[in-house]
């Protein structure tokens, strides 16, 4: 408790100071140890993610006896282009490092060419500090897990073979551990997701699924550090490949 004190009462006085971003990449280098605290706003994504659930398990039986759709199951694997955290003055920032990402897609037919969508993914990086003509250094290494509910208009929904755009909407949530030699946090945030993609179908049961998918997000540093730092509205792209078994 008096760590936290005394990191907080540190650097209220700079939140209006020009520099402050720039105390973020710093603290990150010093030999400060920060205190794991629990995250805020895993409480209202899960509410909105159950609420979400809940409506697909209710209405999806009902939707499939009239439209012929059928819930599916979509395993995936790709890539992950993370945005900046942080940008402070020259040239420097802070981010997640881009690197590959697993997951699955799950969806329920609500009516014709419209469903329900939940996915997590799982990726792993380094965290670094990007610094100008050297390029940047890694400090730590992170483990992010995402993870969303929302709507899909069109793909394979309503017919089993063919090729099918598709686009996705939804909301959700991105959550980082964070570890180095110094600190070791956690921080969640809310997310928001926009995708695109084709299916590609062979066969009643199965597809070939491409996605782009954007998590845009904010990173929390209250949960990490224990203050407010006003980062970026980060874009964080996953392009991923898949197979879509339909059941």
């Amino acid at each position: 408790m008096r760590l936290r004190e005394a990191v907080g009462r540190r650097y209220r006085g700079l939140r209006s100071a020009p520099g402050f971003r720039v105390t973020i990449l710093e603290s990150l280098t010093m030999n400060t140890v920060f205190v794991r605290r629990r995250p805020m706003v895993t409480s209202v994504v899960t509410a909105v993610a159950s609420a979400l659930l809940a409506v697909g398990l209710v209405t999806s039986p009902l939707a499939a006896q009239q439209t012929g759709a059928a819930a599916s199951l979509t395993p995936f694997a790709g890539y992950v282009i993370s945005g900046n955290w942080y940008d402070g003055p020259i040239g420097t920032s802070l981010k997640n490092t881009n690197g590959p990402v697993i997951g699955a897609q799950g969806s329920f037919p609500l009516s014709k060419g419209l469903s329900l969508t939940g996915s997590l993914a799982y990726s792993s990086g380094d965290l670094r500090i990007g610094l100008p003509l050297i390029g940047g250094v890694n400090v730590g290494s992170t483990k992010t897990w995402m993870y969303d509910a929302g709507i899909e208009l069109g793909g394979l929904a309503a017919r089993p073979e063919g090729i099918a755009p598709f686009a996705t909407a939804g909301i959700g949530g991105m959550t980082n551990d964070i570890s180095a030699s110094v600190f070791d946090v956690r921080a969640t945030n809310v997310a928001y997701t926009l995708g695109v993609g084709v299916d590609v179908g062979f066969t009643p049961g199965m597809a070939l699924r491409l996605q782009a998918k954007d998590w845009i997000g904010r990173f929390n540093s209250e949960d990490a550090i224990g203050f407010r730092a006003e980062g970026n509205l980060a874009h964080n792209f996953a392009l991923t490949a898949g197979l879509k078994f339909t059941f």
